[in-house]
């Protein structure tokens, strides 16, 4: 048996998240490349995503791994295999083998995420990346989200930016949160030890709240203690999100 890593970045718009899904393989990551394997080796292989990303989010790094029955394939080969049978909404941008403690979850270190808001007053509407922004219709103060995205650096409990409030460990660290603004748009860049379900995107939420004046910047600190979703932002939609990297 071999242990393979590889980096895949994909268009999540198609699809329920990375994790399969019982009912429906073909409408996740982790089945589709799951199905390509088991023609490639005629039997059933696993393949771990270091995180899941949610319905509709995209990745650019997503870091995956499998154990492949035995290592009669070149890294190549099983790169071109990848090639001639995934959809063009999927890539495989590297093929590694690698040692069998090799796991791309527990492994993990940290892992980067960005957020685009293409601006109200920006001075034409997307096209190519219409697909991937998410279209303002009021003006935001980025200074005002710069403000409070600093409160959001470091250990926390971040219970209140999740939808699952069964998660038995909330307490995340967020290394860093960069607010930063072109012509065009709004970039939000994260990077932490780790995500609760939807917390990438309802920090977003609470950044562009109190960017619009609709919360005010202490929102984040009241948030933490009462570690209640009230005190929070919106949940900002999925396809303006994508998984950048993954680091180990």
């Amino acid at each position: 048996m071999q242990n393979y890593k590889m980096m895949i970045a994909y268009d999540g718009r198609k699809y329920m998240g990375y994790n399969k899904s019982k009912d429906n393989l073909e409408k996740s990551i982790q089945g589709k490349l799951e199905l390509i394997l088991s023609k490639l080796y005629e039997k059933e292989v696993e393949v771990i995503g270091a995180v899941n990303t949610e319905a509709g989010v995209h990745a650019k790094g997503q870091i995956v791994n499998f154990i492949a029955p035995d290592n009669r394939l070149s890294e190549k080969e099983i790169f071109d295999y990848f090639e001639k049978y995934l959809t063009d909404d999927i890539i495989i941008l590297s093929v590694e083998a690698v040692d069998e403690r090799f796991h791309s979850r527990y492994l993990m270190k940290s892992l980067t995420y960005e957020y685009r808001l293409w601006k109200k007053d920006a001075p034409n509407r997307p096209l190519f990346e219409r697909q991937y922004v998410n279209l303002m219709n009021q003006t935001i103060d980025v200074a005002k989200s710069k403000k409070a995205a600093q409160y959001l650096v470091g250990e926390h409990d971040f219970l209140a930016f999740t939808t699952n409030k069964k998660t038995r460990n909330s307490i995340k660290k967020l290394l860093s949160l960069d607010v930063s603004e072109t012509r065009n748009e709004i970039i939000i860049t994260m990077t932490a030890n780790g995500f609760l379900l939807n917390m990438e995107r309802v920090i977003v939420g609470t950044l562009i709240q109190v960017g619009l004046g609709q919360l005010p910047i202490n929102t984040i600190e009241k948030a933490f203690e009462s570690k209640d979703m009230n005190d929070v932002g919106h949940k900002a939609s999925a396809d303006a999100l994508c998984l950048l990297s993954i680091e180990y």
